[in-house]
Formats: C-alpha cells, structure tokens, sequence
C-alpha cells in the first residue's frame, strides 16, 4: 500500500478507520493509511514520521480524535511543507469522559494550526469555534457522503422475511442503549409483526448482549429479536435494503451516525436519537424522533411505521443527500484553494 501513496494527498487515521474517512477518501481520490495502534501511540507516531517524509504529499488528512495525530501532523507540516486538514470526530471537541478530556483537551489549540476543519455538522461547528478558539471561517461543514452498496448482495441466511424486519445496526458501543431499545420493542404493537435485527458484533460488548438476552428470555421472544453477530458488507447491505425501516441510536450530541446515511442511501424509513444536533438537521418536526430514555420508542415505531412516516423519512433523505453532496462540493473547492 505504502508504495501507491499518492503524492497529492493521504488521509491517516490510528486505531480505527471510521467509514466517513474511507467514504471522503473515496470521494476526493486520497489515499488512506490506516495505522491500527493504541495509546500512547508511539509506534503510530514513528510510522507517521516515516511515511510523510518518504511521500512528501502536498495535503494530509488526519481523521480525529487522536490528538496525538493532529499534534504531529501540525508539526511536520513546517518541516515539509503539507496543508493539514482535520477531519473533527465528535470525541475530541465533545470530550464526556475522563479519558476523552486527558487524552484530547491539550490538542484542541492545534486546530488553530492547521489550513482547514472540518466539522460534520453545524452544532459541532459552533461547538469547535468556542472550544478552541479558532475562526469560523476556517471551519467548513462536510456531511458524511452518502455510502454505496457493494455492486453483488448476498443474502443472508437469517430465516425470516426481511421485508417485515426492523434493523437497529450496532456497534454495541456504550453509548448504545441496545438493551432498552429491545425492551421497548418487545412492548410495543409492531412486536407481533415485525422481527429486530440488531447486527453489528456484540462480542464488542458482552455485558449488554447478556442484558439483551435476558430481556428475549424473559418476554419468551427468540422469534422476535435477532442479534445476528458480525455480517460481510454483501449481507448487511442486503438486510437494509430488504427491511421495513432502520433504527440509528445515539446518545452522544453534536453528531450525526453513520447509520443515518446509510438509511438515506437505500431510502429506508428511520427512526431517530432525539438530539439537538439531529433535530437541527433533520427539523423537529419529522415524526420518527425517540427519545434518549427510549420510552416512547415502541409508541414511535407503531406511528412511524405508516405511510406517512416513509413519506417524511423519503423528503429528509433527498434533503441531506442534497447537503451530502454540496458539502463535498464545497470541500473540493476549499482544497484547491490550500493548493
């Protein structure tokens, strides 16, 4: 990989390539050096060092919240001469843990080095302009592009009618509440017709898949619930496609989730995190909103699961396929300016 480096731009993630930085390399022609280390990243940052001073390239990428990443990056770049673009993920701005804020908070006055920002939507600009100080005019907004599905599917061997499946796609990350979103399932009246397919790999999260399991055990519900483990793209794309409508969970702010984009790409109807940051682009008027206690869910899934639910759901999707689109528009514009 090292070898085919473009000498016009990469982007480099530590520790986890998220799919918006595969998605925007993709859409921009950059290529991706993923280096998959932990704290204090020390191998990652000599890997780094290594492979700007051999490419040489005229624009880098660094996919935050690594602020290590974004603190090197700045500092090569006087060295070598590179534009520094960073992409701000929700967890080095939006710190809520301890850890977030040792391992992130002294990072945040590097932004005020770098040539670009990009902020994945408009609360979380405003949130990067108060927190580090650095000028609005430095800060574009960049929605997620919007997924492709592989070309082939693959059907997945599941046993059910995937046309009456509700599908929440996890990545059992904390700020999941997987266990409640099942509960509230199982209560409401969708239950007695439609399966949840919860995918994603729970080995990721053990206590809350043994949460989950209790909660099937106690409401007699095998047939009713599935988490299906870890699926290849070919099958998790076919279970979108094929399903009812898709559940996108969050409880963190200031961010929009990948499954949101995914459910825009196949037009599927979604139901939806109440958050400040979702409602400002969605509009709190859509009727597919739940709240983060999950209590009304079951209550939200029963009305959304109407016509008039797919109705609203198809009209905010060509809305934010549309910003999708000018936002990477206006990227590639930015870029050419830096260059």
């Amino acid at each position: 990989m090292l070898a085919k480096l473009s000498m016009k731009g990469v982007f480099i993630a530590w520790r986890r390539l998220s799919k918006r930085t595969e998605d925007l390399s993709r859409e921009l022609g950059l290529e991706t050096v993923f280096i998959p280390d932990k704290p204090p990243y020390i191998r990652a940052a000599l890997k780094t060092a290594s492979i700007l001073r051999r490419v040489k390239p005229r624009i880098v990428f660094v996919q935050l919240p690594q602020g290590p990443l974004l603190g090197e990056a700045v500092t090569l770049s006087k060295f070598l001469g590179f534009r520094v673009v960073a992409d701000v993920h929700t967890g080095f701005i939006h710190t809520t843990t301890f850890k977030e804020r040792v391992l992130n908070n002294p990072f945040h006055r590097y932004l005020r080095l770098t040539h670009l920002i990009l902020a994945h939507n408009t609360l979380e600009q405003e949130l990067i302009v108060k927190k580090a100080g650095v000028s609005r005019d430095k800060i574009i907004v960049v929605y997620d592009p919007v997924p492709a599905p592989p070309q082939r599917l693959e059907e997945p061997k599941l046993g059910i009618e995937l046309d009456k499946a509700i599908v929440l796609p996890a990545s059992w990350s904390p700020d999941e509440p997987i266990d409640r979103v099942v509960e509230e399932f199982l209560r409401s009246r969708a239950s007695k017709e439609f399966t949840l397919i919860v995918t994603g790999n729970w080995r990721r999260n053990e206590d809350m898949y043994s949460r989950v399991i209790e909660i099937i055990r106690r409401y007699n519900a095998k047939d009713r619930v599935m988490a299906t483990g870890f699926v290849s793209d070919e099958e998790y794309w076919y279970i979108l496609k094929s399903c009812r409508a898709v559940i996108a969970l969050t409880s963190r702010e200031y961010t929009l989730p990948h499954v949101l984009w995914e459910a825009v790409a196949v037009r599927k109807l979604f139901l939806v995190s109440r958050t400040k940051a979702l409602e400002a682009e969605i509009g709190n008027e859509y009727p597919c909103f739940f709240s983060q206690d999950i209590k009304d869910f079951g209550e939200t899934l029963d009305r959304c699961l109407l016509d008039k639910g797919q109705a609203y759901a198809e009209k905010v999707a060509e809305m934010l396929e549309a910003r999708s689109r000018q936002g990477i528009e206006n990227l590639r514009r930015a870029i050419q300016t830096l260059l």
